[in-house]
């Protein structure tokens, strides 16, 4: 979802714009600090990969040695040699945090903890906190999340990016009640235009779809229309209500609008995708996604999309996921468990697995992708208990969704 982007956008305000500092010349500390971090991931790689291949690792002849460069881009974004300042630390963060978001990389994300841990130990700086605050958001660390901002808020309760963001945790763990609220509290202090976007997420989970949607039209044809990153979340709750109402012509329309927008967004490409997976169009998602196959999100699809075509990649990119899975297990990495599941349930024809993952997952996140993919397993498995436990949160909620009365081809991410 978009809201950690229309979040950070606004808090910006919150601190005093800082400059990263990546154009100082480094001093000898610094320099040398770089090409040790250099020379040991580039040692590592190599390595990993002779590993693979059963031979001996290759020992470079000494500290002369340079084996690989990293990219500008990574080198700026690198932990920082000295202290920063806030100014500067909230605008290194906000860099790093990006690059995470957009490459798929939680590297940056460590980094970003680290650049912001000397501010955010106590709440004198809202900006840190809510920062750090996304930081644990994107790592599924939900409960440490809303301590933060609980913390915050009962400080300052008039930081309606924190009742924002804690909106939006209620609502990804189907606290939907206290997702409402807490969107009638950031009115007090936010545009009305993005407090209309924040209570329409929840309203099409609660029975309120149709009218939500037709609340988001008229909205996007006003005077008022959101711009900027507004404007991308308005077109992607378009697409995904329109997704839900299974008219999946008129979520391609509104997704082709976001795309405009942010061609290279993770989250937009890998929805595009689900939805030509749902069209039984694999084929557009292998020339979609093939140069992204280092990202996990993409390489569930092209595995998806491969074992449907039997494509001739379609055992490597099948073999691939798998390394994924078992390196999130091995290592203790935060487990991707909606992905993992859905790859058990639509590659692996492991329903039972699918099943296990996905009931682990629905203790953690309940989006509505999150409960289609437990609805399909769950079918799959013939376990009626579970399909009894989500059809008291549908009747709960009013919950009305096309996909949960179609076979699954593929769940939204």
């Amino acid at each position: 979802m978009y809201w950690h982007r229309i979040i950070e956008t606004r808090s910006r305000r919150l601190a005093t714009a800082g400059v990263i500092r990546s154009e100082r010349a480094p001093g000898k500390r610094q320099h040398a600090s770089e090409w040790r971090f250099v020379r040991t991931l580039a040692a590592l790689s190599l390595y990993l990969s002779s590993a693979l291949l059963h031979a001996a690792p290759y020992t470079p002849a000494g500290d002369h040695v340079v084996l690989a460069r990293l990219p500008q881009a990574q080198r700026a974004l690198a932990p920082p040699a000295a202290p920063l300042d806030l100014s500067a630390a909230l605008a290194l963060a906000r860099s790093q945090i990006d690059y995470a978001s957009a490459q798929g990389d939680p590297r940056f994300l460590g980094y970003a903890e680290a650049t912001l841990a000397p501010f955010s130990q106590d709440m004198s700086s809202p900006a840190a906190n809510l920062l750090m605050a996304r930081i644990e958001q994107q790592r599924h660390q939900f409960a440490r999340a809303r301590h933060r901002l609980t913390r915050l808020l009962e400080q300052s309760p008039n930081q309606g990016q924190a009742w924002l963001m804690l909106a939006n945790i209620d609502r990804v763990q189907g606290r939907l009640d206290e997702a409402r609220q807490a969107c009638r509290e950031a009115a007090s202090t936010l545009p009305p235009t993005t407090v209309l976007l924040c209570q329409a997420s929840v309203q099409a989970m609660t029975g309120q779809r149709e009218q939500a949607y037709r609340t988001l039209q008229a909205l996007a044809s006003s005077p008022a229309a959101p711009q900027g990153k507004s404007a991308q979340w308005l077109d992607t709750l378009s697409a995904e209500m329109a997704l839900q109402q299974g008219r999946l012509e008129l979520a391609s329309e509104h997704l082709r609008d976001a795309l405009q927008q942010a061609p290279d967004d993770p989250y937009l490409r890998y929805l595009q995708s689900d939805l030509w997976l749902a069209n039984d169009q694999a084929e557009a998602v292998i020339r979609d996604l093939s140069t992204w196959q280092d990202r996990e999100g993409a390489l569930l699809r092209l595995a998806i999309a491969g074992q449907r075509l039997e494509h001739p990649q379609a055992q490597a990119w099948r073999e691939d996921y798998r390394a994924r899975m078992a390196a999130d297990q091995d290592t203790g990495r935060q487990r991707h468990l909606r992905e993992h599941a859905r790859f058990l349930l639509e590659v692996e024809s492991d329903p039972q697995g699918a099943l296990t993952l996905a009931r682990e997952n629905w203790q953690q996140q309940r989006e509505l992708a999150d409960l289609r993919l437990l609805h399909a397993s769950a079918v799959a498995a013939d376990d009626q208990a579970t399909l009894d436990q989500l059809q008291a949160f549908v009747d709960r909620y009013q919950v009305d969704d096309a996909q949960l009365t179609q076979p699954a081809k593929g769940a939204s991410e």
